[in-house]
């Protein structure tokens, strides 16, 4: 007998092989799509805690880029990133910004920085923000 069959009973068997393609198959898509979200969150930032913050709008995330700004207390220095590049002198991002800008006119700065994070330190990753042409910013925080 060809195919499908379950022996002599005439009930269709379970076959797990099929099963199995379909998840790998699933699995992989949704690593593929989370990973690039995932890579721009600095893992090493903690987040101040705002108890009004708000869980950001999908509809906005297509157009997010993340900044991350930790603050290094020993050395009292902040290190950016953004989008998985580091930016050892922030006047360098300058013309990082334009381009974004220029490929999405819609971007939206996502600052992500340290709670311990002077704030002179965010005044200076926003002039260099707005160096580049992107007026619309914003802070992430925590709600927990």
């Amino acid at each position: 007998m060809a195919g499908g069959g379950g022996g002599d009973s005439g009930e269709p068997e379970f076959q797990i092989a099929p099963m199995i393609d379909v998840l790998l198959v699933l699995l992989i898509f949704f690593m593929s799509i989370t990973s690039a979200e995932v890579l721009k969150v600095d893992k090493n930032i903690v987040l101040p805690v705002s108890p009004n913050a708000k869980k950001r709008d999908p509809e906005f995330s297509k157009h997010e880029m993340a900044i991350n700004v930790r603050w290094n207390a020993k050395e009292s220095k902040a290190y950016v990133n953004v989008d998985d590049r580091k930016f050892p002198d922030l006047a360098l991002a300058v013309t990082y910004f334009q381009e974004k800008k220029k490929n999405d006119p819609q971007i939206r700065a996502v600052i992500r920085g340290d709670k311990s994070l002077p704030a002179i330190e965010i005044q200076r990753v926003m002039n260099i923000i707005g160096e580049g042409g992107i007026a619309d910013l914003s802070f992430a925080a925590s709600n927990k």
